[in-house]
């Protein structure tokens, strides 16, 4: 079924994961599911496959800014099975490429977003500050998010083969901490909430949370002319806008 779906197509974006983090649906969904696409692919002469997999092979951030050299801690990763499915994903997809000579393209980024932005731990802080809770945040810690545009602009490029076959890259439009986070979500919501910093080694909450994720895409700048496609004050208008999405889904109980 997979063969014939991609039968006769110049290149394959696979974007489908679940977000699971115990074996049986990582291994017996997940990784079954991909192997079958990659076998179909190996089979059909496209021009172009492209993985979608994630920072979280990384395990944890042990050198800044996080480069496509930094060595995967699977077993430090905050969901440790999703890590080492999405690391044996991009495993089978550089296998693939070697010995059946399928052309792949992998992307590592860390949060995507949209019209809207989900995820469980800024949910958790949009209630707190519709609450009047404080805030708390770890001075320097956030991540690089990527803007779905940009996203979508890097997958192109790699299709249109720019990219060369076997390579993995970072992806990132901006770097945002939590407590600029915070901030704009206290904005949004005219919260009477306060920011409270805590430091890295006393903090107590999410690990999620007391991470510096600084991922750098200078790899996909000089091999496949990947750049954001607005300026750093555009993109942080971007997230605001999805933001003030996500404030409206709370509020409304989604």
């Amino acid at each position: 079924m997979i063969g014939e779906a991609i039968q006769g197509k110049e290149a394959v974006i696979h974007l489908a994961w679940s977000f699971a983090d115990d074996a049986q649906t990582v291994f017996g969904e997940d990784i079954k599911g991909h192997i079958h696409l990659l076998e179909a692919a190996a089979s059909s002469g496209i021009q172009s496959l492209i993985y979608t997999s994630s920072a979280t092979v990384y395990g944890r951030a042990v050198s800044h800014p996080v480069t496509e050299t930094h060595p995967c801690l699977i077993s430090e990763a905050r969901k440790p099975l999703y890590a080492l499915g999405k690391y044996a994903a991009e495993e089978l997809c550089l296998f693939y490429c070697k010995e059946r000579k399928v052309p792949v393209t992998i992307f590592r980024f860390w949060w995507a977003f949209g019209e809207s932005i989900g995820g469980r731990h800024l949910r958790d802080l949009i209630r707190k500050a519709l609450n009047g809770q404080p805030l708390e945040m770890v001075s320097g810690a956030g991540g690089a998010f990527l803007t779905m545009a940009d996203l979508g602009r890097a997958i192109l490029s790699a299709a249109q083969r720019r990219a060369p076959t076997g390579q993995i890259y970072n992806l990132g439009s901006l770097f945002l901490t939590w407590e600029e986070i915070g901030a704009m979500i206290l904005r949004l919501t005219n919260s009477s909430s306060v920011l409270q910093l805590v430091p890295s080694d006393r903090w107590q909450g999410p690990a999620f949370l007391n991470e510096i994720w600084d991922l750098s895409w200078r790899k996909a700048e000089e091999e496949l002319a990947f750049m954001p496609a607005d300026s750093t004050e555009g993109m942080r208008s971007q997230l605001i806008r999805a933001l003030q999405e996500s404030v409206s889904e709370v509020k409304a109980g989604k």
